[in-house]
């Protein structure tokens, strides 16, 4: 499986950056429209992704005074001419995100 993985360096400790990614996220849906559904976990900062032709996750680590980021998604064979489009989307959104 091909695999899409892009991160994201944010200013902020680690739990204001993940709630500032999952209200970006879940208030752009730029996941719902493919069909995906994000389950989130604010205990441990994360969160994955499922749909019918895909799966990934969201984890969010702390670098000192700084989050890392980091989205992989697992593309299946099918959708591997998508994996450079994918991968663009999904930079764009991450450095959209401000905490």
């Amino acid at each position: 499986m091909p695999e899409v993985k892009v991160s994201q360096e944010i200013t902020g400790k680690k739990k204001e950056v993940f709630a500032a990614v999952k209200s970006y996220l879940d208030g752009k849906d730029f996941l719902g429209k493919l069909g995906a559904e994000v389950d989130w976990d604010e205990k441990k900062c994360c969160g994955s992704i499922e749909a019918s032709n895909f799966k990934g996750e969201i984890e969010i680590t702390e670098n000192g005074t700084k989050s890392i980021v980091e989205i992989s998604v697992h593309l299946p064979l099918l959708l591997t001419p998508f994996k450079g489009k994918a991968e663009e989307e999904l930079k764009k959104h991450l450095s959209r995100v401000k905490v």
